[in-house]
């Protein structure tokens, strides 16, 4: 067992270390300070929100329905029942991830809190376990999930990998091992077998499978620790050489960046991830912001124009894989449907994204008045995506064209999301997964939530959270 949180030492440079000693010695020994800590706490608060109001859709209940009750296992949050832990993993991942609504981290391209969380309340004994154990956890799972995307760059994602699993998969490994204490040998060898695990396609966006993704990665960190703590033995170069980073990154990264240092600073930190203000894929943001603007500005809405362009960097459209969506899965990765919608409804939510909205006959007409064309410079890296401008280009049906360009990533530090903002997400959430919850005790539960740090244990907030959905469920 490695030392306790306490007596950890501070995230060390370690230029010549291989990937795998790196990222174990980094599990087992970085340091979180306070101030990291703090900053993790809207994050989960976030994900949690948009984790309950992923379990009440019927996808959801389809894999529960596939999984057998574990008595004296991990409580749900939507029913009475109990699962093994990599089962409730599967089943909080999917929740997290199925309404699209989760944080983003451009540095990799990925959504770095929807795995890492999930496998923590699966795995985590929350009579045992206290509020800072848990932001501790989170925030080392979250570290080496975009780092070890970052060291691969965008060429990952490029090759069709759905990052967020593939990613996730280590992250939530590193996350799980971090909350048990393990040391650096047994850590490195669930990292190895997590290696092996890790998986998931970008042909699946825009299906139920894109949600099971995110489950996979968090049940498949569960059980890679699992399996190293009885003794499992993985390669201690599982990641450099000819392993993951290679296989993943198409064989351009075959060893750590020397420069790429963990925990110096954390990603959560500095620059933050994105918070999302939609329910929708985060490359669909700048361009909803830019409509929505230009509907502000100008009056301009779907009747009134006669075409529609949309410019954004290269490598902007590669999950945008549904323009011309037949259903609210399709719709989450279509740039078409988000400007027809934006125009037309002047608003982007949640019920922008039903089958019944998608279908409108005067949208699907409107769908290939859309242009959408892609910068000609490559993009290396994630970041190069996140951080290039989008312009949306309006032509009225009379009068000259106009354009807007957004350049800051919404729900970034540069845009953030406002404590208001995010207390009104965690009651739209929670009431569309108990909709008979008093407005007063949702509020309650984000105000707990927000003392997580000084919890003794995690169980007392988590299980009124369970009691408010039990009882406010339709």
């Amino acid at each position: 067992m490695s030392a306790s949180i306490a007596e950890r030492e501070p995230a060390l440079a370690v230029p010549d270390l291989p990937a795998m000693a790196r990222l174990a010695r980094f599990v087992v020994r970085g340091e979180v300070a306070g101030p990291v800590l703090a900053k993790a706490v809207p994050i989960v608060l976030d994900t949690l929100a948009v984790t309950l109001a992923g379990g009440a859709e019927p996808g959801h209940a389809r894999l529960a329905a596939s999984l057998e009750p574990h008595p004296g296992g991990v409580p749900s949050f939507w029913s009475g029942a109990r699962y093994r832990a990599d089962d409730a993993a599967l089943l909080i991942g999917m929740a997290s991830h199925i309404l699209d609504y989760d944080d983003v981290s451009m540095q990799a391209v990925c959504h770095p809190s929807a795995p890492i969380l999930s496998a923590l309340l699966a795995a985590a004994d929350r009579e045992a376990t206290s509020g800072r154990d848990l932001l501790d956890a989170f925030v080392v799972g979250t570290e080496v999930l975009i780092r070890t995307g970052q060291a691969m760059g965008f060429r990952h994602y490029a090759l069709g990998f759905h990052a967020t699993a593939t990613l996730g998969t280590l992250g939530a490994t590193a996350a799980v091992a971090r909350l048990r204490r393990l040391d650096e040998a047994t850590t490195a060898h669930a990292l190895a077998i997590a290696a092996s695990y890790a998986s998931g396609l970008r042909v699946n966006f825009g299906s139920l499978v894109k949600s099971l993704h995110v489950g996979m990665a968090a049940a498949n960190g569960v059980r890679a620790v699992r399996l190293a703590e009885a003794g499992l033995e993985g390669a201690a170069e599982a990641l450099d050489g000819e392993g993951y980073l290679n296989a993943f990154s198409g064989g351009e990264t075959r060893h750590w960046p020397a420069s790429l240092e963990l925990g110096r600073p954390f990603a959560l930190a500095e620059p933050g991830f994105e918070q999302k203000r939609y329910p929708c894929c985060y490359l669909l943001h700048k361009m909803i912001e830019a409509a929505l603007g230009l509907r502000r500005e100008t009056g301009l809405d779907l009747d009134s124009v006669a075409a529609m362009r949309v410019d954004v960097p290269q490598g902007g459209t590669k999950p945008l894989i549904h323009p011309y969506p037949k259903s609210g899965l399709n719709a989450l990765f279509s740039a078409p449907y988000a400007i027809a919608a934006s125009l037309a409804d002047g608003r982007i939510d949640l019920a922008s994204f039903t089958d019944e909205a998608v279908m409108r006959p005067a949208l699907q007409a409107r769908l290939r008045d859309v242009t959408v064309v892609e910068a000609d410079a490559a993009s290396r890296h994630g970041s190069d995506v996140g951080l290039a401008p989008v312009t949306v280009t309006l032509t009225p049906v009379s009068g000259a064209s106009v354009s807007r360009t957004v350049v800051l990533l919404p729900g970034s530090d540069k845009d953030p999301i406002t404590p208001d903002q995010l207390r009104a997400k965690w009651a739209d959430c929670l009431k569309r997964a108990a909709p008979r919850a008093d407005q007063a005790g949702i509020d309650a539960l984000f105000d707990e939530g927000r003392g997580l740090p000084a919890a003794a244990r995690i169980g007392d907030w988590l299980g009124a959270v369970i009691r408010t959905v039990e009882e406010g469920r339709a």
